[in-house]
């Protein structure tokens, strides 16, 4: 059976609420802090990285008519590759018909198809982040005794030591921790942070501030995004999107807004070539009955300066 679709057309009103939704949704997720947009005009292009020729002295003195050093910058490996994601929900007419307010009903149909993008895109920035494979060489699981849920672990000591191994490869001092939930309730207890919180009241638990001032860093950025692993019509499984893994890293204090050759441990290309992020279309779909809401996204997750990270493993029970 095929599907009719009559009057289709991309709907601004409902596209300019489904963005606000997106950048609401923001201030509970760090996916954009740690890997900042870069808008793109391809699906597909390749990009630089961060490498050790950024580090390499060059002979820039020359005479005249001399020829000029040429400095040659790392490129990935294999281009970016934008994937576009897009995900509907249905109303019937009846339903339309009988609303009080039917912008009303659209905008909360709108408002979950944008919170299940934006949690998608969440996930994808925490697989690329915290993978072994991305920092291959750069990465190391903790022991049961360093754990940082057990009282008699150095946090500090382990942060400090992981620091000096990324500033001897990147020439830069990380400044962010970033952390999962279950981490950061084990951190913020930890007798290795609270001890060093001066006026501290026993017993209370210090804060992202406190902490980082601790570890000698400038923040720390918790990922506390919750999903729901099972399938459709299946028993609720509740999984944390960023696990028990720490990541050190350097983040340029104005990544975002998309600005370009700033150093970040990863980036998020963002192409709007066949639609605008979140942007709403809408078609009434004659077969069901029914008035049809789509909501569409396109992006991929790159990591761009692996030299200037480390991720620890296991970093709780």
């Amino acid at each position: 059976m095929t599907t009719t679709l009559i009057k289709g057309h991309l709907n601004q009103l409902l596209t300019n609420f489904s963005v606000g939704t997106a950048k609401n949704l923001d201030q509970s997720l760090i996916g954009e802090i740690v890997a900042p947009v870069q808008m793109v005009s391809n699906l597909s292009d390749s990009y630089v990285i961060f490498g050790e020729e950024d580090l390499r002295l060059e002979r820039s003195y020359y005479s005249d008519l001399a020829q000029i050093a040429r400095v040659k910058w790392t490129e990935s490996a294999s281009d970016f590759t934008c994937k576009e994601h897009a995900l509907e929900s249905d109303i019937s007419w009846a339903r339309m018909n009988n609303a009080d307010a039917a912008l009303r009903l659209e905008r909360r149909h709108t408002i979950g198809l944008a919170r299940k993008l934006k949690l998608e895109r969440e996930k994808a920035v925490a697989d690329k982040l915290f993978n072994v494979t991305t920092f291959t060489g750069k990465t190391a699981a903790l022991a049961a005794a360093d754990r940082w849920n057990v009282d008699t672990s150095s946090p500090v000591s382990k942060i400090s030591d992981k620091k000096e191994t990324i500033r001897i490869a990147s020439g830069i001092e990380p400044n962010t921790l970033v952390i999962g939930g279950a981490v950061w309730a084990g951190l913020r207890n930890h007798p290795d942070i609270t001890s060093r919180v001066a006026g501290l009241v026993a017993g209370t638990p210090a804060t992202e501030a406190q902490a980082a001032a601790a570890l000698g860093l400038d923040r720390i950025v918790v990922g506390r995004a919750i999903y729901n692993s099972a399938t459709e019509s299946n028993t609720a499984s509740h999984a944390a999107i960023w696990g028990k893994y720490a990541l050190l890293c350097y983040i340029d204090p104005i990544a975002g807004g998309d600005v370009e050759g700033l150093i970040t441990p990863a980036t998020t290309f963002v192409c709007d070539v066949a639609g605008a992020p979140f942007s709403t279309f809408t078609y009434e779909e004659e077969r069901s009955r029914a008035h049809i809401i789509q909501c569409y996204d396109c992006y991929t997750v790159e990591s761009i300066a692996l030299v200037a990270g480390y991720l620890l493993s296991t970093v709780v029970d």
